[in-house]
């Protein structure tokens, strides 16, 4: 009897050990991947791999490692479009400024110009960047300065990614002097971004030529809010104004 009341002690104590091990491993949180030791370059791809800091949002890695370019003629006396892949400029007649006499930067936007009257030919190269689409042009152009919206220059451009209607898409403009995409609409209304979304295309007027970027909606993106916002220190990342 002795033996026996032993046996049953043992078997309950067992017991309760091994339950109590494994309400412990059912609680036990999973483990947090750590973000890794990695150079600036290094933690921006990783970065783009696993949907941002927080890592609950997709990879924003290119949709297309794919470069094209063309080169395009335009006469700027006339009303014209550029198609360039899925992405294109409208120019009304006698809205590029000169390049010889017109000057370029941030603070000459809104300047006075002689518009163009020769052809001039445009280079385009268009990809993905960040996973979304960009584009570039050169030379560096502006456009006569106007109120009246039928003479605005505009950009349209096609997205990689289906677009989300609960989000507004801006076309960032991507500053030559330090690599910041900056959302111009901020300062600027006639700059605000329009979203076909059946169409998947983003248009808005433009004032310059360089490079553009369909900004992303999505949360964890560079330029979205939460946990992605403090992304700064990364070339091509930082949204400026």
């Amino acid at each position: 009897m002795r033996v026996s009341m032993l046996v049953r002690s043992c078997t309950a104590l067992t017991a309760v050990v091994l339950l109590a091990a494994c309400a412990d491993t059912a609680t036990a949180p999973p483990p947090t991947r750590a973000r890794p030791r990695l150079s600036e370059q290094q933690f921006e791809q990783w970065l783009l791999d696993n949907g941002g800091v927080s890592r609950d949002g997709r990879g924003k890695k290119n949709k297309t490692d794919s470069l094209w370019s063309q080169d395009f003629v335009i006469d700027p006396t006339q009303a014209q479009s550029l198609k360039a892949g899925d992405h294109r400029v409208y120019f009304p007649a006698n809205s590029i400024c000169d390049p010889a006499t017109s000057g370029y930067g941030e603070d000459t936007w809104d300047a006075p110009c002689s518009p163009l009257q020769q052809p001039i030919t445009i280079h385009a190269t268009w990809s993905s960047k960040l996973g979304h689409a960009f584009i570039d042009f050169q030379p560096a152009l502006r456009f006569v300065p106007t109120s009246d919206p039928s003479q605005f220059v505009t950009l349209t451009m096609k997205d990689y990614y289906d677009l989300d209607q609960s989000y507004h898409y801006p076309i960032f403009w991507q500053r030559p002097s330090d690599g910041v995409w900056v959302d111009e609409s901020v300062s600027d209304p006639s700059l605000f971004a329009s979203s076909d979304y059946s169409g998947n295309r983003v248009t808005r007027r433009v004032k310059h030529f360089s490079g553009y970027l369909v900004g992303a909606g999505e949360v964890c993106d560079a330029w979205g809010g939460g946990d992605c916002a403090p992304i700064m220190s990364f070339a091509g990342y930082l949204v400026g104004f």
